[in-house]
């Protein structure tokens, strides 16, 4: 089939035509996306779910031990194996740049990293402690209570050295 030049030429047009309107009703390529947390602020994110972990395995037990809720040896149990398992995890949560950023570690973290190592490998030995005692008691007897009271207070220790109110 023999097309004339003038049919060939308004058939290219057209053709351009609707590309060129395809095109102009393309949106724009996205924006790059954000780029994400920093370095910095991934670890101070990490330091700060460990501690959330602790906190919602400590804070039960705690009560259990205050009186102010009931003993129930498997749900002691498998907070106490938690919280031991996580407090290995103390030692390494804050490395040197977690210093900066949305935390309350205070420097002395870093200008005394003896003393928190120490408090750090205290909280490990008093959780395992803690782990051991809950799976072998049948009550909120004196030795879980005092399991606990050490636990709190490697706790308390390391926030009055480390952490801004």
């Amino acid at each position: 089939m023999i097309v004339s030049k003038s049919r060939a030429t308004v058939a290219i047009a057209l053709a351009a035509s609707v590309c060129g309107l395809a095109l102009a009703q393309t949106p724009p390529p996205a924006a790059a996306p954000a780029a994400g947390p920093t370095p910095a602020e991934r670890a101070v994110e990490y330091r700060q779910s460990v501690f959330k972990i602790v906190a919602g395995n400590f804070g039960p037990l705690s009560q259990v031990a205050q009186g102010k809720a009931d003993f129930k040896s498997e749900s002691a149990t498998r907070q106490a194996l938690r919280l031991s398992q996580i407090a290995t995890f103390v030692g390494d949560s804050v490395p040197d740049i977690s210093k900066e950023g949305k935390t309350r570690a205070l420097p002395a973290i870093w200008t005394n990293r003896k003393e928190f190592d120490q408090i750090a490998a205290d909280f490990v030995t008093h959780t395992k402690t803690l782990a051991e005692v809950a799976e072998n008691s049948s009550s909120a007897g004196e030795e879980f209570k005092a399991a606990v009271a050490a636990v709190g207070n490697d706790c308390k220790s390391c926030h009055d050295k480390f952490r801004s109110k």
